[in-house]
C-alpha cells in the first residue's frame, strides 16, 4: 500500500515540476507567517558556520539557499540498518505542517523509522533522489526542503554535540 501511495505521489510530483507553479521553486511563494531565511537571524546563524545540525529526536537539518534541508541524522540511519531503501512522503509541495506532524516514513534494510517536522514549516522542495533513496549517502539522509518556523525548533547540537548525546 506505502508503494502505491509512494508511486501515486511521484506522479503528481511530475506534474506539478513540469508544468505546475514555478513561484515556488524560485522563491516567490507569498508566506508571511513562515518566514525565509534570514542573514541576520541570530538563531540560524549557526547553521552557516557548519551545515550539519540536530535535535534530540534525531533530526537532522541543513542550511541551503533560502531553504532548510529536513531528514534523519547518521545516527537513524544506522540504526535502520544503513541503508535506505524507500521513503514514502506524507507531504508535497506548497503544504504547511505543524509540529510533530508525519512529514515521511523511511524505511531501511533493518527496519523503519518515522520523520516527524520539528516545528511549524512550509514544504519548499522534496528531494529528487526518493525515488533511489538506495543511493543517499547515509549521512546526509534529508527528504523535504523547507521553510521553518524558528522559534519553535529548539537546541540545536553541531557534529560533534550531537555524537556526545548519542554516547
Amino acid at each position: 500500500m506505502k508503494r502505491v501511495f509512494f508511486v501515486i505521489q511521484i506522479l503528481v510530483l511530475t506534474v506539478v515540476f513540469s508544468g505546475g507553479n514555478r513561484d515556488i521553486e524560485a522563491g516567490n511563494m507569498n508566506m508571511p507567517s513562515f518566514p525565509s531565511q534570514a542573514q541576520d537571524q541570530g538563531y540560524y546563524s549557526q547553521l552557516e558556520r557548519n551545515g550539519n545540525f540536530y535535535l534530540k529526536d534525531h533530526t537532522w537539518l541543513r542550511n541551503g539557499e533560502n531553504h532548510i534541508q529536513v531528514g534523519i541524522s547518521y545516527s537513524m540511519v544506522a540504526a535502520i540498518g544503513n541503508k535506505v531503501t524507500f521513503i514514502s512522503p506524507a507531504k508535497a509541495v506548497g503544504d504547511t505542517f505543524v509540529k510533530n506532524e508525519l512529514l515521511a516514513e523511511i524505511e531501511g534494510v533493518g527496519g523503519t523509522t518515522n520523520l516527524y517536522a520539528p516545528c511549524a514549516g512550509v514544504i519548499k522542495g522534496i528531494n529528487p533522489m526518493i525515488e533511489t533513496p538506495y543511493q543517499m549517502q547515509p549521512n546526509q539522509v534529508w527528504v523535504y526542503k523547507c521553510h521553518l518556523k524558528r522559534d519553535q525548533l529548539g537546541p540545536l547540537m553541531d557534529d560533534q554535540e550531537y555524537a556526545a548525546a548519542l554516547q
